[in-house]
């Protein structure tokens, strides 16, 4: 007796062809649709976890360890191990199975936006069900919002905004004949930013022919002069410059003197010689004695005393006699020594421009040179 494939079920025999042949077919029919002896084989089996195998985006499975309300879905491709993967206990929890990872989900659960990439599914699935992709798509930009009000910019082929959609204070210069049609503009023509250029500048007192560039400056409701024909205008200061080598850095301005790490740079030092006693010189700059040095011309046997003074200019035009003691002591030349170098601080080292010196010994002498070194203001 013959029979189905699927479940067995017994087939009629007989002479009746006709009626024989529909009713097997009737039978082939439901052999068809039912559910297969072996459960394996049917559509409604969840295929089983295999070791050493490549598993795809799209595959499903279950192993023995999985909870009764989940699958293991592949969301990364690749062979999986030679150990079943286990210890997924939570719904989204993973496991690293050879190059495979598997994500378990539950059955019946909702479908997020995310777990769509990569993959082309044959249903269909309605925006609300998919989690986060209604938000996702609100986040987008819409392409009719493209180069327009309230909207975004576009790029041309280079990637730069056209300049149609450049706001005017960037991309427009008026060109206007002379200062009084420059002066003459109003709002909305004249905005803060606009730029202006001239053609006839010359009732700018700062512009002596020629054409002249102007900016508005609206916090000031001025006009800036930018450039003219014959030379740029640039306000600029010391602490914007850049990249400013250190040897530069150092200097500095002290009382109006150049300084080199607030040292002078150039220091004025004079030397005033005085050849034998009772010589008197009109000294024309402004200072401060330094040091005194005496030169003798042979040794002598006994100290030697003397004095280096100064006079102020108009004491000495009106011959008052008031001599001051330059360091506020006589000097003295030790027994047997032919020269010395003496150090001045204190009292009256300040000379004035016109002020008057003299050096003399205490006593008559001669054979005697004084130089007084002076560092000038």
């Amino acid at each position: 007796m013959s029979t189905t494939p699927n479940l067995g079920i017994p087939l009629l025999e007989g002479a009746d062809v006709l009626a024989r042949q529909k009713f097997n077919e009737a039978l082939q029919h439901i052999d068809t649709a039912a559910l297969p002896v072996d459960h394996v084989g049917s559509k409604a089996h969840w295929p089983m976890w295999e070791p050493n195998k490549e598993y795809f985006l799209v595959n499903v499975v279950r192993t023995e360890t999985c909870p009764e309300w989940g699958y293991l879905e592949c969301t990364q491709a690749g062979i999986s191990g030679s150990v079943v993967p286990a210890g997924l206990f939570g719904e989204g929890d993973t496991k690293n199975d050879g190059s495979v990872i598997w994500t378990l989900r539950r059955i019946g659960g909702g479908t997020k936006h995310g777990d769509l990439t990569g993959r082309t599914l044959p249903d269909q699935h309605p925006i609300h069900a998919i989690t986060g992709l209604q938000a996702a798509l609100d986040s987008k930009e819409n392409p009719e919002n493209k180069g327009q009000p309230d909207g975004y910019a576009s790029l041309d082929s280079t990637g730069h905004i056209p300049i149609t959609q450049l706001p005017a204070n960037v991309k427009e210069m008026r060109v206007v004949a002379n200062i009084a049609a420059r002066n003459a503009l109003i709002a909305p023509e004249l905005y803060d930013g606009l730029r202006v250029r001239v053609l006839d500048a010359t009732a700018d007192p700062s512009v002596a022919e020629g054409w002249a560039e102007y900016v508005w400056d609206e916090t000031t409701a001025a006009w800036i002069k930018l450039s003219e024909k014959e030379s740029m205008d640039v306000v600029l200061k010391w602490g914007n410059l850049q990249e400013v080598p250190q040897v530069v850095k150092d200097l500095g301005d002290t009382g109006g003197r150049l300084t080199y790490k607030g040292e002078p740079v150039h220091t004025d030092v004079r030397a005033v010689t005085f050849i034998g006693g009772e010589a008197e010189i009109l000294y024309p700059w402004s200072g401060a004695v330094q040091q005194i040095k005496i030169i003798s011309s042979e040794a002598r046997l006994e100290d030697l005393q003397f004095n280096v003074e100064l006079q102020a200019k108009a004491d000495f035009m009106s011959q008052t006699g008031n001599w001051l003691l330059v360091g506020g002591a006589t000097l003295i030349l030790p027994a047997g020594q032919v020269y010395k170098e003496y150090p001045v601080s204190g009292l009256n080292v300040n000379i004035g421009a016109g002020d008057v010196l003299r050096a003399s010994t205490v006593g008559d002498d001669t054979g005697i040179t004084f130089i007084v070194m002076i560092k000038n203001d």
